[in-house]
Formats: structure tokens, sequence, C-alpha cells
């Protein structure tokens, strides 16, 4: 069943991507009357099976389909079912004006087709399948920043691609010294044949890291994020923030995870400096700022730091702990995301500058979007009861099992966020600006970023109690 199931998914998705964008570049070149509510139906109908997929395998752990190609578990359905939620987001957000661009239905066709790669991602069991789903989704990543074809968005995009083959080498050279030190491509396998290989597991560890880090904005891999996230049209970066960074964290416990144990004296020591290092310059850094889009940017780096401090403990003491407090931060950072990046659009399609200045009194003239837009600001400073609180909850836990000090850091860093997360509050509801026009309720954005401030509510309220049981 799990492999039908799957080979559904995967035909939907391509259909999905292939049909939309041809009808509407053909038929309906005026209505685009298909590509944004086929896309919808698509990643809907992905969704409802991903959860009957949760349902089926609930108590049969990991589960081989397609010869071990494919791993499937439950952290690999709940991290395919975080990044079906953002692209179902990124889509609505479209619906009003970035619908009618020229190539919003090859921006359709792209996220579909950039969801069934964030599966793979997240479910790999072989690197073959590795090497072919990181291009997917990193090619449809760097076209999806260009398309909205102006100077910033095609700039920004050239430099994303230009370090995104960066990040490919390192791959393509972690994968042929695992393989030429164990002869197999099955990620089941690795740590078993590779004993006795310590320098080259070493070194090959650190050329995936050095490639995923490129993909997420690592410090020291983070030079590209700030102009890609903080040029490009907002609602583009959606895609990033809310599928493909969900996806790639997902493969990187997928392999890092394996490659632990056979470095366990190096672990704690090596993620912990490199989480120390990321959250600590992304909230720094983004405490200088005064456009918001800069600032939420750099704030992306802080979130990846909090995740790998949870990545510290690893497998080797808090491994169910630490996947739950992964699995809770990136449906945080997910939503959140899609929520801050959306709003940004929505002012920028109302003239604004994205300076902290412009947000002035629209407490008042936006109060339901602006009251939203505050509820994940909050969420990402870990405010409870608010999801973005129990998953940092989760992850400095694990992390304080086998490095309490990183967990210290991590507080500290939490508490410099709040410096900057407020500033946008504190401007929206405490000052005085020039009045916008009035609040349109109904519009797509608006429903977007209340959509994810719900999210972001409902599920720090009902997904602690069930994290367990969704992953064991």
């Amino acid at each position: 069943m799990m492999e039908r199931a799957f080979s559904l998914i995967s035909l939907v998705l391509i259909g999905t991507g292939l049909i939309s964008p041809t009808l509407d570049y053909t038929i309906f070149k005026k209505e685009r009357l298909v590509s944004p509510y086929l896309t919808l139906g698509g990643l809907g109908f992905s969704g409802i099976i991903l959860g009957v997929l949760a349902v089926w395998s609930y108590g049969r752990g990991s589960v081989s389909i397609y010869g071990g190609m494919l791993q499937i578990e439950p952290f690999g359905i709940f991290l395919s079912f975080v990044a079906t939620i953002g692209a179902i987001l990124l889509t609505v957000a479209t619906l009003s004006e970035v619908k009618n661009w020229s190539t919003s239905p090859s921006l359709y066709s792209l996220v579909t087709l950039g969801v069934l790669g964030s599966y793979f991602l997240v479910s790999v069991g072989d690197l073959t399948l590795l090497i072919a789903a990181w291009a997917l989704v990193s090619v449809i990543s760097y076209v999806i920043v260009g398309l909205r074809k102006d100077r910033a968005s095609v700039e920004a995009a050239g430099k994303y691609a230009l370090m995104g083959v960066i990040a490919s080498i390192f791959i393509l050279y972690a994968v042929a010294m695992v393989y030429g030190m164990t002869g197999s491509t099955s990620l089941r396998s690795i740590s078993d044949l590779a004993t006795g290989e310590g320098a080259l597991i070493i070194m090959s560890s650190v050329f995936f890291i050095s490639a995923f880090g490129f993909k997420i904005g690592l410090v020291p891999f983070h030079g590209w994020l700030p102009d890609v996230y903080g040029k490009a049209h907002p609602i583009l970066i959606v895609f990033l923030t809310s599928t493909a960074t969900v996806a790639v964290v997902g493969l990187i416990v997928r392999v890092l995870f394996t490659l632990a144990p056979l470095i366990t004296s190096y672990w704690p020591i090596l993620i912990g400096l490199i989480s120390v290092f990321t959250m600590t310059f992304g909230n720094v850094t983004a405490l200088i700022q005064n456009n918001v889009q800069k600032m939420m940017a750099f704030s992306s780096i802080a979130q990846m730091g909090y995740i790998f401090a949870g990545m510290a403990a690893g497998p080797l003491v808090a491994g169910g702990l630490t996947l739950q407090g992964i699995a809770l931060h990136l449906g945080s950072y997910s939503f959140a995301k899609a929520g801050v990046f959306v709003f940004l659009a929505y002012l920028l399609k109302k003239g604004l500058s994205l300076q902290i200045s412009d947000l002035k009194g629209l407490g008042k003239s936006m109060p339901i979007t602006a009251t939203a837009f505050g509820i994940i600001l909050l969420n990402l400073v870990g405010i409870p009861p608010l999801l973005g609180f129990w998953s940092k909850f989760y992850l400095f836990s694990a992390a304080a099992k086998i490095t309490p000090w990183l967990t210290l850091i991590a507080i500290i860093n939490s508490g410099i966020s709040v410096g900057y997360y407020v500033r946008p509050i504190k401007s929206m509801f405490f000052e005085e600006g020039s009045d916008l026009s009035d609040e349109r309720i109904g519009d797509f954005e608006q429903a977007t970023v209340i959509a994810a401030s719900f999210l972001l509510v409902s599920g720090g309220l009902v997904l602690p109690s069930l994290i367990s049981i969704l992953i064991p």
C-alpha cells in the first residue's frame, strides 16, 4: 500500500505541474483559470494521502519502498505534511496579485514539482536518489527566486544559483567518499560498512555539513541568504522558507544522523559550534536592521541555529526528543515565515517600503492583519503557548542532556531576539503613523497571514500532546 500511495502522490503532483501551465499558456492565456486552483487541488490531495499514510504506518517504524530508495517513517511524513501546508499557504497568497504575473503558471508548476522533490529529500534512503532530488529542489528554488524578473530578484537568483553550485559540488564529493569507503549507496548500510574509516567519515561529514550549510544559511555558509531573502520579492521567498528549507533539514537528519554514531567524539562540539555561530550572528545582525525584510532574513539564519542546538544531542542521547523538537520547530518556522513574507508582500502591494517606520499605525488601519502578524512575531520569539515556544522547549531540552552550555547560549540568543521581534509590534500598535488605506477584508494575502497565525496558535495548543504519538 505504501508504495502505491506514494506513486499516486507522485503522479498527481507531476500531472499537476505539467498540465496546469500548459493549459494557462495556451487556452486560458488571460484568465489564468487553471494553474492556481489545480495546484491547490493537487497539494490538498497529496496532504490527504499523507494523512492516510501516517495512520497506516503508525507503529510500523520505517518502511522501505522502491527497493530501499525511500524510507517512509513518521518523521518524514510529518515534514512532508509541513512542506505541503507551506506550499498551500504560498499558493493561496498568490491568488490576488501574483496570479496575474506573466510567469505565474510557471510558478505554480515549479511549486508542485518542488513539493514532490521535498517528499523525496525527507525520506531518501539511497545516495543516488539524494543527488537527483537535491538537483530537482535546487534548480526549482533558483528559478522561483527570479520569477518576478525585476533586477533585485534576478540578481538574488544568480547569487543563489552560484552558491548552490558550490553546495552541489560538496554533495558530490561527500557521496563519492562514502561510496568509496563502503561500496554502497544505501544509507542503511553505511553505518555498518564504514567502521574503521574514521578520518574519511569525518571528512565526508564535513562535506555534507558544508553543502547543507550553504542550502539553509548556516554560518559561515550564509553569504547568499541576506541578499536572496532580503531583496527578492517576499512572496517568492515563501517557497524557500516553508518548503525547501523543511526538506533540506529533513535530509540533514536522514544523512547526518546516520553518520553521527561513527563520529561520536566530534559530533556535539562540531554541531554545537555551528549552532552557536549561526544563531548568534543571525540574532545580533538582525538587531541592527531597519528594513523588516532584511531583519527577517537574518532571523531565518538564527532559527537554523536553534535547530542545530537540538541536533548537537542528535541520536547519541536524546534521539526521540531531538526529532520531535526538529519537527515542531520546522512547523513553527515554516508557518511563521510564510506569514511574515506574505505580510511583507501585502505591504509592498500597498506601496510601503518595508522600513520599520512604515509600520507605524498599522495596528489601527489594518487591525486584523497586524494582530495576526504580531502573533507570528511572538511565535518566533518563543512565547507560550504558541508553537514556537514548544519547539524551542523540545530542542533546548534535548541539547541540555549532552551540551548544557549550548542550551544556555541558545536561551540567551532567544532573549536577544526579543530586541528586534518587538520592534515591528511597537511600531504597529504603539506609534502613530500616516493613515494607510482601510483594511480590505477578504484579500488573499490577509487570509494567508491569518491562517499562518491560526496554525501557530492551534499547533501550540494541540501538537505538544500529540508529538510523541506522531513521532515516537
